[in-house]
């Protein structure tokens, strides 16, 4: 029941990171904004994730230090909050002022945007501590034998909330309307909550807790990492939107000074974060992330694995619709329904990855799904300038099975590779590099896109015959321009297939034994009664009772 009240509450968070997307034209008329300025309605969804990785450390060691049922609790009630504010936000655009913003360059003449961003972002920082939490719940719980079925069900539950998102949000809207979905969180938050307070303990093992005197939170760290995040994200998005603004003299001015200044400080300040680490680290601090769990090869190795999967997955989740939006022209409903053979099977992979990590061993069955996905990516690469669903269902639903099936190796080698004061930070970290492997590996691979896509739409030649604004100059250039786009983005798919196959390189350092079952444990046991029984027959009673301790101390 502890194990099924978290799960419940990881599927809600991971329900909000998209639950938005098809809400987002209705969103965007009710609050009044103008097709010029669509790319700030992006940051509905992208600020919600953003929240989502700057508290997963803090939140990960906080659990390690307070318990998991106290943690749980606050952070439900936050996204609770955020969601009321959510739901609210037309209204206190109306009637709150944001005058104190506009020092910060913030432009407030869309006070209900900007509202609805702000509860985005608190809702995020309740619901963004909820995925390390409860993998640190279910490894509290189930040991190593059984830690990665539980992991794996965990991973399931959170792919599958991202895969339902959109299809819950636009039931919800078509039903009633766009704040009805953060309305519908309250009630689900307080039967959350019921559950985690009866069957979640206030700490697994209470004698793990440090005393209460040096429960020390590193809360500077947590901000300067927030700081970086945030400064690396704004930059890279400003630098992606560069090549689609049109030569002249408002493209070579501010814009990219401040691009190069926010990238800037996004090494600075992580430059400042890692020293402060270590200088906590040596004061024998609690350190909002411990730089010595990458000393350890399997750890790192997790961690890595994750970056570049994260990169991978972004690919394909937001370049398949914009591929059948523009190659193939088809509506938002076809598109649809082909990232849907994409994500229906991660869930699917994730948990029979964690069956496997029993069979094969982390190493092997995270190997074995990056080859799947880089196959699959590979056959997107494939994919002609007319609709061919077989090469499309097989090329997706290859890529999605694959990304699933490496969740449970990734996070079961993370959580076994600390000890169990560890376990919050451990699963946070390894979550939170998937999540900046989406936002540099999107903003990079987008940014090459869109560029190599204005080359080559300026390499266009039209014939002699066909006059430009011709009926025959457009049909040559619009068929030029898909053949273009066509190219840009099987050419991306092929990265990210590339990025897979890289991957495999630190799963090798994965976990690579494979864990002890109950079937083992019983084989263990006969063997050392039968040892037992031999010392018995041949050996002094002395010796009898030396066997007989071995055999307990093996036992226990």
């Amino acid at each position: 029941m502890a194990l099924f009240a978290v799960c419940s509450a990881v599927f809600l968070t991971a329900l909000d990171q998209t639950v938005v997307v098809t809400a987002l034209p209705q969103v965007i008329t009710d609050l009044r904004l103008p097709p010029m300025l669509l790319d700030r309605a992006a940051w509905v969804v992208s600020g919600y994730l953003l929240g989502y990785v700057i508290v997963m450390p803090l939140m990960g060691r906080v659990s390690d230090l307070y318990g998991r049922r106290l943690i749980l609790t606050l952070c439900l009630g936050i996204f609770a909050l955020g969601s009321l504010l959510c739901g609210l936000a037309p209204q206190l655009g109306e009637r709150v002022p944001l005058s104190f913003l506009q020092p910060l360059g913030i432009d407030t003449g869309y006070p209900g945007l900007v509202w609805l961003v702000m509860a985005r972002f608190l809702q995020a920082i309740g619901g963004g501590a909820v995925v390390p939490v409860a993998m640190a719940v279910a490894a509290d719980f189930y040991g190593f034998a059984r830690r990665g079925i539980v992991l794996g069900l965990v991973g399931m539950v959170t792919e599958a909330g991202g895969m339902l998102g959109p299809l819950y949000g636009s039931f919800v809207v078509q039903r009633w309307n766009w704040p009805a979905i953060f309305y519908i969180n309250l009630p689900l938050v307080a039967l959350l909550l019921a559950l985690i307070l009866l069957f979640v303990p206030p700490s697994h093992r209470q004698q793990d807790l440090p005393a209460v005197g040096t429960r020390r939170i590193d809360w500077p760290g947590s901000l300067v990492l927030g700081a970086a995040l945030l400064c690396l994200s704004l930059g890279l998005a400003q630098e992606a939107t560069l090549f689609t603004a049109a030569p002249g003299p408002a493209s070579a001015t501010g814009n990219v000074h401040n691009n190069y200044a926010l990238l800037a400080a996004a090494v600075v300040l992580l430059a400042a974060f890692i020293a402060l680490e270590h200088f906590l680290a040596r004061r024998r601090h609690w350190p909002v992330l411990d730089l010595v769990l990458f000393r350890k090869t399997t750890f790192s190795a997790a961690a890595l694995t994750n970056f570049l999967i994260g990169a991978a997955l972004i690919i394909a989740m937001v370049d398949i619709p914009i591929f059948f939006l523009t190659v193939y022209n088809q509506d938002s409903m076809q598109s649809g329904w082909a990232l849907l053979h994409l994500t229906a099977l991660i869930p699917v992979g994730a948990l029979l990855g964690g069956c496997l990590c029993q069979r094969l061993t982390c190493r092997w069955t995270a190997i074995i799904g990056l080859l799947c996905a880089a196959l699959g990516f590979w056959l997107m690469h494939l994919w002609p300038l007319t609709v061919d669903w077989t090469l499309i269902t097989v090329g997706a639903l290859s890529s999605g099975f694959g990304l699933g099936l490496v969740i449970a190796p990734l996070s079961t080698t993370a959580v076994n590779a600390v000890d169990s004061r560890q376990l919050g930070m451990a699963s946070s970290v390894v979550t939170i590099t998937r999540m900046i492997g989406m936002i540099l590996g999107l903003a990079a691979l987008t940014s090459w896109g869109l560029g190599r896509f204005r080359e080559l739409v300026a390499l266009f030649k039209a014939p002699a015959s066909a006059p430009p604004l011709s009926p025959a100059y457009n049909a040559l250039y619009f068929r030029y321009i898909t053949d273009a786009a066509h190219t840009v983005y099987t050419s991306i798919f092929l990265a990210a297939g590339i990025l897979c196959v890289l991957a495999c390189l630190p799963a090798l350092w994965l976990e690579g034994k494979r864990p002890r079952t109950p079937s083992d444990l019983q084989h263990a046991d006969n063997t050392a009664s039968a040892n037992i029984s031999i010392h018995h027959t041949d050996q002094p009673y002395v010796q009898e009772s030396e066997a007989s301790r071995s055999y307990g101390q093996r036992k226990k």
